[in-house]
């Protein structure tokens, strides 16, 4: 019997163990796509653990293509929200742990690492990689959207004048030539 004994302990161990290890991490995803000019959010939630977390900040930064780090905001709750100088101030906002950018530019592009430090667990973080692309934007929505309009009303008169003219052709004939 004294043999199955270092079992034993071993299977308690992992049963007191195992709830600390369970689920504590930071979700984001690995990579989003961003248009010129317009909103992105790049998604951050922490999934905390059994030990009923508290967050006690939040931080993002970003590492352009370049290799330059930039810390772009660190919120200690809704309340506390700060940017530090980069070409994202005064367009960037945090709502829980994600990170909204507003008007996006080219130089937005780059890994954005988000961390998350829970008390008392410690700090947990995760990267998503901003792709910017080229795109219609707002003003260019607008432009196509008269383009398309006008079309279609070229499209009817177009439509109205060939029907007229043939509708008058068969009612009086051919038109005589000279």
């Amino acid at each position: 019997m004294t043999s199955s004994r270092p079992l034993l302990i071993l299977l308690w161990f992992i049963q007191v163990t195992f709830p600390v290890l369970e689920a504590q991490e930071v979700k984001v995803q690995p990579e989003v796509t961003g248009y010129l000019g317009e909103e992105v959010t790049l998604r951050c939630q922490f999934i905390p653990g059994p030990e009923d977390d508290i967050i006690s900040q939040v931080q993002w930064e970003l590492e352009t293509p370049a290799g330059e780090g930039i810390l772009i905001i660190a919120s200690k709750g809704e309340s506390e929200v700060t940017v530090h100088n980069s070409s994202l101030k005064g367009r960037v906002k945090i709502a829980e742990q994600s990170l909204i950018i507003g008007d996006v530019e080219k130089e937005d592009a780059g890994s954005y690492t988000c961390t998350v430090t829970a008390y008392p667990s410690g700090a947990f973080e995760g990267t998503t990689k901003l792709v910017v692309k080229e795109g219609l934007g707002s003003e260019g929505l607008h432009i196509l959207a008269k383009t398309i309009t006008a079309g279609v009303f070229v499209l009817i008169v177009g439509t109205m004048l060939a029907t007229t003219f043939f509708i008058i052709r068969k009612r009086y004939g051919p038109v005589p030539s000279d």
